[in-house]
């Protein structure tokens, strides 16, 4: 009996198929894409690199539920971190500071809680606001200026029961403010003292921004 050429062909393709596939059944296994590590708030805060030369690094951390209040926590409050940067150095006369927290809450949620920290932030009765051009970073985004209207803020001395009454004052320091958000993410970042200046801090939100994936 004989077989066509083109049977034959057919038979001789459909072997190699088979070979080919066995072959890559007991040959190398194939490559699993490694899962990528999660995204921390650690990793989007400003660096010492990222920040002015003349500006040193004075607090790195993560918040936890005692450090924010219970509306926030009501809120949806997840996550926190805070850095502090100072120039001149800790303690010395006449220091500017730099703040960043970065938060975390359900995305939905985020328009209240922009708009009850911009609140508060310009709550201070002793101080003069201004709304400064938008850095235009992400889906809520509110820039503003503190200008202290006295140079003391009376403070009485009443916050434990043996207070004596008397009446203090801390020192006013004007400021700088930028807060945005985007996604389930929140930033705050202030500069505060004599070397506030907005467009500095609007180069560290834009960082800062472009550090959220």
């Amino acid at each position: 009996m004989s077989c066509s050429p083109t049977l034959i062909i057919a038979i001789l393709v459909c072997s190699l198929i088979f070979a080919a596939g066995c072959t890559g059944r007991s040959g190398t296994a194939v490559p699993v894409a490694p899962t990528p590590a999660p995204i921390t708030l650690e990793s989007m805060v400003l660096t010492q690199s990222e920040v002015p030369q003349n500006f040193t690094l004075q607090e790195s951390r993560a918040k936890n539920f005692t450090d924010v209040s219970k509306l926030a926590q009501d809120l949806g409050w997840q996550q926190g971190y805070v850095v502090r940067f100072t120039s001149p150095p800790e303690g010395v006369p006449g220091q500017t500071e730099i703040l960043q927290t970065v938060t975390l809450y359900p995305a939905k949620n985020i328009p209240a809680i922009a708009a009850l920290a911009e609140k508060q932030e310009r709550s201070d009765k002793y101080m003069l606001f201004s709304n400064l051009s938008s850095p235009a970073l992400g889906s809520y985004s509110r820039a503003f200026s503190g200008t202290a209207n006295t140079l003391m803020t009376p403070e009485p001395d009443n916050v434990t029961p043996l207070g004596s009454g008397s009446v203090e004052g801390t020192v006013q320091q004007g400021f700088v403010e930028i807060i945005f958000s985007k996604g389930d993410l929140l930033e705050v970042l202030r500069m505060t003292g004599p070397g506030a200046d907005y467009s500095t801090l609007a180069s560290l939100a834009q960082k800062a921004y472009n550090k959220i994936p």
